[in-house]
């Protein structure tokens, strides 16, 4: 694939300097936004984890990031990190038919009926929580317990088969995947236990010794890949927590959905009794305007020419998550928290981005994208109907990875 750039101009082949591991930390979120915008390209060039790095960013950048016959996902995430978010042998890491086949178990699991059957289940949860004013960083932590307790609960995982702390886990192995020093340390511990409970418990369901027919967990268990083999019982086990794991961790966003209730406090009465399509809309706002996914990564399989860089095999790939979803090029005013930007219209799967690009029938995008877009709008008609409103508003660092709202508050002016 070619195409030219004239701001890109130039670029290739020139040396791109130190490594910028460290400056990406310091900086967070927006650092790659500013690189491209310091650059006047979509398109450049740094050393990041001691490599040689493309950034990609908007549409173009998208499509050819998503381009299976250019690009592969085997190898392109750092190992540590791999392992601590996705674990190991998982679909994260597969490629062509292999990622396809078992694509299809995730499809078949997370279809949109299950959406509603998860989001069903959160509503009960939400019910019976305290009715404390709507403090964001206390709200991650009940969105934590009520998720968990939904997802669990639909993927047919009996109680008598959990362990205290297990949705504190869930939420570690997010918490900590971006970061250094304790977080990290949680997080790799957090894969520990629950990959060892996952193992033992697709082994339970294989002998007999649970039975749990047509749900979620059975399907795991029992899916075979494509050379007709059952999954090997760890690898089934980390693909259970890998539904498991996103839906709690959609917390994260509905944190963020406290956080706009308070910082516009306006938007309660507004969304109070609101139908689908403003809550719909909503959904999909928090989920761009507020910082989740920094970034992603892929390997360049086949050599390439695109917006004047040659981009050889092996080389690694990132796409700009957040600088995509936060550039003026693509969003008017994208600064803004604007209910109703996507009223009446369907977000283009090549721009919108925060849970990955393109179809996720056929690519890599996230096939539980339905999922947290339900729990959104279920934590939503909770907040609005039974929690007041909070007189602090707790604000989030964008460097850290990933972000939400912390305990340091400052007041909110009413008006």
């Amino acid at each position: 694939m070619t195409a030219e750039c004239p701001h890109a101009a130039g670029t290739n082949g020139r040396r791109v300097g130190a490594d910028r591991s460290i400056t990406v930390l310091r900086a967070g979120y927006p650092f790659l936004l500013g690189l491209r915008r310091d650059a006047g390209a979509d398109t450049v060039d740094l050393r990041l984890l001691g490599r040689r790095t493309t950034v990609l960013a908007g549409p173009d950048g998208a499509r050819l990031f998503y381009d299976e016959s250019v690009m592969r996902r085997r190898g392109a995430m750092p190992r540590p990190l791999r392992r601590t978010l996705f674990g190991d042998g998982a679909i994260h890491g597969l490629d062509d038919s292999d990622h396809k086949h078992r694509k299809g178990l995730f499809l078949d699991v997370l279809t949109p009926a299950a959406a509603t059957a998860i989001a069903a289940e959160a509503a009960h949860r939400w019910a019976e929580q305290a009715g404390d004013p709507v403090e964001p960083a206390a709200i991650f932590h009940d969105a934590v317990t009520v998720h968990a307790a939904a997802v669990l609960e639909w993927a047919g995982v009996l109680a008598s088969e959990t362990y205290a702390g297990l949705d504190r886990d869930l939420i570690a192995m997010v918490d900590g995947f971006g970061s250094v020093g304790l977080r990290h340390v949680r997080a790799r511990r957090a894969r520990k236990r629950t990959d060892a409970w996952a193992k033992t418990l697709i082994r339970d369901v294989r002998s007999g010794r649970v039975q749990v027919p047509g749900t979620a967990l059975a399907a795991i268990a029992e899916y075979r890949g494509r050379d007709g083999e059952l999954l090997p019982p760890k690898v089934a086990g980390v693909e259970l927590l890998n539904v498991l794991r996103p839906t709690v961790a959609v917390a994260y966003f509905v944190a963020f959905t406290a956080h706009a209730l308070t910082e516009q406090p306006g938007l309660r009465d507004k969304l109070r009794g609101a139908d689908d399509a403003l809550l719909e809309s909503f959904a999909h706002e928090v989920r761009r305007h507020y910082p989740f996914v920094p970034m992603l990564a892929a390997k360049v399989r086949r050599a390439v020419t695109f917006h004047g860089h040659r981009l050889r095999r092996g080389r690694r790939v990132i796409l700009d998550v957040y600088g995509m979803l936060h550039d003026p090029q693509w969003w008017s005013d994208p600064g803004s928290f604007d209910t109703e930007r996507f009223l009446g219209s369907d977000p283009d799967p090549f721009t919108f981005v925060p849970q990955g690009g393109g179809d996720p029938a056929t690519g890599h995008r996230c096939p539980g994208e339905r999922v947290a877009i339900e729990l959104i709008k279920t934590a939503v008609r909770h907040l609005v109907e039974d929690r007041p409103a909070a007189q602090t508003l707790q604000d989030f660092p964008l460097n850290r990875f990933p972000t939400r709202p912390l305990a340091r508050s400052r007041p909110v002016a009413r008006t």
